[in-house]
């Protein structure tokens, strides 16, 4: 008889742990300013919204991209379940009013939650 390391009803047991919950975006469209410049327009992506979350600062952590570039990690985000094959950097994080801008995404080694390293969008 196998035993799982982790119980299948772990997840629902700890909500008062992922106490927030977290709306992935996507790049929509442009919408020019009123000076006519393009603002990019963000919707929520399908299948993404609400999902149980916990945040908490990251210390600023350098991260590097895919193109080499640096950037600077603002916070972790942990989310219930594995989405690292449908949310990519370059999405956005929305807690509560903050959104952040996705750096990095990485799944546990079990497959049962996402972290997400952001920075934060002004």
């Amino acid at each position: 008889m196998r035993k799982e390391l982790i119980a299948s009803d772990l997840f629902s047991h700890l909500s008062r742990f992922y106490a927030a919950t977290c709306t992935i975006r996507t790049y929509a469209a442009e919408n020019p300013d009123t000076y006519g410049q393009p603002q990019p327009v963000w919707a929520d992506f399908a299948g993404h919204v609400n999902i149980d979350c916990v945040i908490a600062p990251s210390g600023g952590k350098e991260v590097k991209l895919s193109d080499m570039t640096i950037a600077i990690s603002t916070h972790k985000i942990s989310l219930v379940g594995d989405y690292s094959a449908t949310i990519i950097p370059k999405m956005r994080a929305v807690i509560g009013t903050q959104t952040y801008e996705i750096l990095t995404v990485e799944v546990d080694s079990r497959q049962e939650t996402t972290r997400l390293m952001v920075e934060v969008v002004n």
